[in-house]
């Protein structure tokens, strides 16, 4: 047995051995080692691995040769694929189909050989079985196997085979053997790379052709190398191999290249261009993109994609939403799922959006913004359209605003089916149908809204009172509604024309809206009227502020062209079903009610209930009730003063801002008459602002003339109520030159006890300007002692029934309590109806602070009042 090594990586020294042997051995050799390679290289075929297998078997003068190689990623074992048998070979012709592939592992000792790199030169007699068998088989006798191995594996074996066992080949030999299988070896793994590099050329060609594509290489030196496919608009890739950029591409391009190139090495990553040019009169576009080689010094791959396509659709599609831009049909794709994928800029305009805003709506579906009512419909329209092919159905429907209101609009649904004919989208086209709809409804004949000041007419008004009344009826609630009558609006339009006046309705309209719940309705009735609706009512006392609110909001004022116009308006309210049964009767007793407010002295807000009471006092009250407005409006009424004395020594401590009227017809009025009537009436307000200008300028003068007494001001619920109210006080102290301090601001326990929570934030706030506040008429609410210590209060005025009965002992002890109340509670008190010096000295002796009542003075005017806080009352004290 002889195994030797085999060194395919150092072939010369071996070589360099042999040659000092057989000449005629050594020029044998060579002239194999000089055919093989050539054969091998030039015939990449069958015959042309034969040929060289019959030069290798006569040179080793073996009767047999054939070579086995490992298939494609495979080291178990090895198939043959080329044989070579002399003429005069008595070893079998045909090899077993079972011998055709080596098994490695069925023959170990030659595997193992073969994987060490060595020659296997062994007679059948010295073989492992397996070997043995092999060699029977073919009726050899000893077999030489020269591994061929790829750095260091082994990738197959060249076999010749002997008919007898005696070694005729000596160590020479076999070491050029040796170096011939190294070379062997060496010029299959270079064929099998060329193969591999052409199928790979061939792939790439055919790759890049299918994209339409032109890549190249380009050294540092702006040379191009392998060029694959082209493009009509460029030069041939076989061209422009090997030219300098300038002379295969177009300058321009050439160019940007040029530049691309350093920048792409330098930043180590790709750089991207567009670049055009005309072919055959047509703008062709291309995409260019340089991508630097790893591991190369300047080298880089060029790829230019024709773009030209996609810029034509670009193009395309932006005509399309420039088109769509100019259409004021909304057009829609949708999922199958019915989502919102894309829309025009109509689609904003629809739903009341900002374009900005528009995008929210991306990815909701579309029954999203449907109404609740509509949305069956529309739902069983898009469940069919998986069955309409080549049909485009149209649905009617409410489609919502972003404010809540809704349009009727007409969507025509185009789908479309994939090709297993599968919904695949939706494309919708949306239109305003509003005035359509409307037209089928018959009510065309007159807007659903009023052209000047764009609110609800009487059509649309008489729709949402009838749903009103019968949401009412079901839900138990109740349903207002208001008659708005724009005072002397004759005579505006006489003074300053129509325009002028149109411009008052306009601005009065945006005035009453703005102080309106989000459910109420303002419609315009005609003319200077206007109706309020407030469906779902179930707190009259809140219905009673927003009616007040409506009236007041419109003597802020409106600029009309230079003219600072303060609009008043008549208001006559009437509630469903405590007024009226139905629809048409609500309308006639709030217009009513109305037209009674302006009977007794306008710029009144009127209740039908309230009406109906007022009827009960007669005919004499009614005409005092519209003298009482004048003689506000006029000024007529004064303000007397009643002092209030400390209790330790009879100094003045305050006066009391009281209202007094003198009517001409009746003499003086009674304030227990006239201040309920200005409440019923809505005039309340107005009179408790005239008595505060008048007092406010009186104490300016008391305080230009020394004297430091306050101010106690009586505030009614109309002004407690007011949004504006503690920034109107402060504003008129301001106009007078006073400070809160100088007032003393009375709120009766009823009042400050009405909606708690809102009153309580209300009196903090006025505390927190400075002003003192006073609680007036203790003792007739209901306050909890909790409630008591959270107002922010520093006094009482015990209401004049408690000092009534202090002849009794139980009236005594209820005013100790009172007092010691207040005390414990850190208040201080003041008593009214002190009628008696007993009752006076009783109280002091009690501890009580102040005092007020008959016994030290009545309600004076203000000359009196003044003669008081100088000389004080200690007399009667």
């Amino acid at each position: 047995m002889s195994l030797l090594m085999v060194n395919p990586e150092r072939p010369e020294p071996v070589l360099d051995a042999a040659l000092r042997g057989d000449a005629a051995l050594q020029q044998a050799y060579f002239d194999a080692l000089e055919h093989v390679l050539p054969q091998w290289l030039a015939q990449h075929d069958q015959d042309g691995l034969t040929a060289a297998l019959a030069t290798v078997g006569k040179t080793a003068r073996a009767r047999l040769a054939s070579l086995y190689l490992n298939p494609h990623g495979e080291h178990d074992h090895a198939r043959l694929v080329a044989v070579w048998r002399d003429d005069e070979c008595r070893i079998s012709a045909v090899t077993p189909d079972y011998l055709r592939v080596i098994e490695y592992p069925a023959f170990a000792f030659l595997t193992n050989t073969l994987n060490a790199g060595k020659l296997l030169n062994t007679a059948l007699p010295e073989l492992p079985l397996a070997e043995q068998m092999w060699l029977a088989q073919l009726g050899a006798r000893r077999l030489l196997a020269l591994p061929l191995l790829d750095r260091g594996v082994l990738f197959g074996f060249v076999c010749l085979l002997d008919e007898e066992e005696t070694p005729h080949r000596g160590t020479t030999e076999l070491r050029l053997l040796g170096l011939l299988a190294a070379q062997i070896a060496e010029t299959l793994v270079r064929r099998k790379l060329e193969e591999h590099l052409a199928t790979t050329q061939t792939r790439l060609q055919s790759l890049v052709g299918a994209t339409g594509d032109m890549v190249f290489e380009v050294g540092a030196n702006g040379v191009i190398g392998e060029a694959w496919s082209g493009h009509p608009a460029l030069a041939d890739a076989r061209v422009i191999t090997g030219r300098a950029l300038a002379d295969g591409l177009p300058a321009s391009l050439a160019a940007q290249i040029g530049k691309a190139l350093p920048v792409a090495n330098v930043m180590r990553r790709g750089q991207s261009f567009n670049w055009s040019t005309r072919h055959n009169g047509v703008q062709v576009w291309f995409r260019v993109r340089v991508q630097p080689v790893a591991g190369g010094v300047g080298d880089a791959v060029v790829q230019i994609h024709d773009m030209t396509a996609h810029m034509q659709d670009h193009a395309r599609r932006q005509t399309l939403l420039d088109t769509f831009k100019l259409l004021e049909e909304a057009v829609l794709d949708l999922s199958p799922a019915h989502e919102l994928i894309e829309s025009s800029e109509a689609w904003a305009s629809l739903r009341g959006l900002e374009q900005r805003d528009a995008q929210r709506d991306l990815g909701k579906s579309l029954l999203t913004w449907i109404f609740p009512d509509d949305v069956p419909q529309v739902t069983q329209v898009l469940a069919q359209l998986e069955n309409c092919h080549g049909e485009t159905p149209q649905v009617r429907f409410r489609l919502m605003q972003q404010g809540g209101e809704f349009l009727w609009v007409e969507a025509r649904l185009l789908p479309r089916f994939d090709e297993e004919c599968h919904l695949a989208g939706i494309r919708a086209v949306v239109r305003d149908v509003t005035v359509a709809h409307v037209s089928e409804q018959h009510i065309t004949q007159l807007a659903l809204y009023d052209g000047l000041t764009k609110l609800p007419n009487r059509l649309m008004l008489d729709d949402q009172l009838a749903t009103a009344i019968e949401r009412a009826r079901r839900n138990n609630t109740k349903v207002a509604l208001g008659f708005l009558d724009l005072d002397q609006f004759k005579q505006i339009n006489d003074a300053f024309g129509h325009r002028t006046g149109d411009q008052l309705l306009v601005g009065l309209a945006q005035q009453l809206k703005s102080v309106l719940g989000e459910h109420d309705i303002l419609a315009r009735w005609g003319g200077d009227e206007f109706v309020v609706l407030m469906p779902d009512v179930t707190d009259t006392n809140a219905l009673k502020e927003r009616a007040e609110r409506l009236r007041s909001i419109t003597r802020q004022g409106l600029a009309l062209d230079g003219l600072d116009a303060r609009p008043t308006v008549s208001a006559g309210f009437a509630v469903f079903p405590d007024n009226a049964s139905c629809g048409e009767d609500l309308l006639s007793a709030a217009d009513h009610t109305m037209h009674h407010a302006k009977h007794v002295g306008r710029n009144t807000v009127c209740f039908y209930g309230d009406l109906l009471h007022m009827k009960s006092l007669g005919r004499e009250h009614v005409a005092i009730q519209a003298r009482l407005a004048d003689a506000i409006r006029q000024n007529r009424l004064q303000v007397f003063y009643q002092p209030i004395v400390r209790s330790r020594d009879g100094e003045v401590f305050a006066v009391e801002a009281l209202a007094r009227w003198q009517d001409e017809k009746n003499g003086w009025i009674s304030p227990e008459l006239f201040i309920p009537m200005a409440e019923k009436v809505g005039l309340i307000q107005e009179l408790s602002d005239v008595v505060a200008r008048q007092a406010f300028a009186k104490l300016r003068e008391w305080r230009d003339a020394g004297l430091t007494q306050r101010l106690m001001l009586n505030i009614s619920r109309s002004q407690l109520f007011a949004p504006e109210f503690v920034s109107g006080m402060l504003d008129l102290l301001l106009q007078f030159r006073l400070r809160p301090q100088d007032v003393i601001l009375e709120i009766t326990e009823s009042v400050a006890l009405t909606d708690y929570s809102r009153q309580l934030k209300h009196l903090r706030q006025l505390a927190a300007a400075g002003f003192q506040l006073a609680i007036d008429d203790f003792g007739t609410g209901y306050s909890s002692l909790s409630q008591l210590h959270e107002m922010p209060a520093a006094l009482i005025k015990v209401d004049v029934s408690f000092a009534q009965r202090l002849h009794t002992e139980e009236g005594r002890r209820v005013m100790q309590a009172i007092v010691q109340l207040a005390q414990g509670l850190q208040l201080q008190t003041i008593i009214e109806g002190v009628e008696s010096v007993e009752t006076a000295r009783f109280l002091q002796g009690m501890g009580v602070d102040y005092l007020q009542g008959f016994h030290f003075s009545e309600p004076v005017p203000s000359g009196v009042a003044e003669l008081w806080m100088r000389l004080g009352l200690a007399n009667k004290a």
